[in-house]
């Protein structure tokens, strides 16, 4: 987000993070302040003309606000409901002023990209779904836990390899995916690409 905050000439960002998850912000706030303590967030970074305070906004659970003019109405203090578009956020966005938007596993891609280039970040996944994906492995499986795969990996190789498959050796009935309002997946789908193309 700092990149991404240097390159709009922003001075400012939230992190939105669901009031559920009390550990995630226990880690950003000791993160924040690290950085803050190194120079890295705050005013005059590094030595430079450029300062960035960074804040995190504790939602209510509201699985609407994934939506991003919901996701702004619930920094605002409002409730979280998405809005009509045109405006579009990057015009008039957070208290009416331009916003960029973006979710925090975009973000953390920006760093491989500056410093190896795009073509090597290109290498990663598939030909028409490049670099990786973040998969949450929740509920009956071995190894929960957040994990990182290239796209293209399929859900076997995540649920088996990864996740140590299913306690006592139990059959395989269904992944959900894409949260709440998402679908399940039966078996017939463990060997299909995770991919951003249908």
């Amino acid at each position: 987000m700092l990149i991404a905050a240097y390159a709009i000439g922003s001075q400012s960002g939230y992190v939105y993070v669901r009031a559920e998850y009390p550990l995630a912000v226990q880690h950003l706030k000791i993160a924040i302040n690290q950085a803050e303590l190194m120079g890295l967030l705050g005013d005059h970074i590094l030595g430079s003309d450029f300062s960035f305070h960074l804040k995190i906004k504790e939602g209510a659970g509201a699985f609407v606000c994934g939506e991003e003019t919901a996701l702004l109405a619930s920094i605002e203090g409002k409730r979280g409901m998405p809005r009509a578009r045109p405006p579009f956020p990057a015009i008039e966005g957070l208290w009416g002023k331009p916003t960029n938007i973006n979710n925090v596993e975009t973000y953390a891609n920006i760093r491989s990209i500056i410093l190896e280039g795009s073509k090597a970040y290109a290498a990663i996944g598939t030909a028409g779904s490049k670099g990786t994906k973040i998969f949450s492995l929740t509920g009956k499986i071995n190894n929960t836990g957040l994990v990182e795969v290239p796209m293209g990996t399929t859900l076997r190789e995540v649920i088996y390899e990864i996740g140590g498959g299913i306690p006592k050796g139990r059959l395989f009935k269904a992944a959900q995916m894409g949260g709440p309002s998402g679908g399940c997946l039966p078996p017939r789908y463990l060997d299909l690409p995770s991919t951003m193309n249908p």
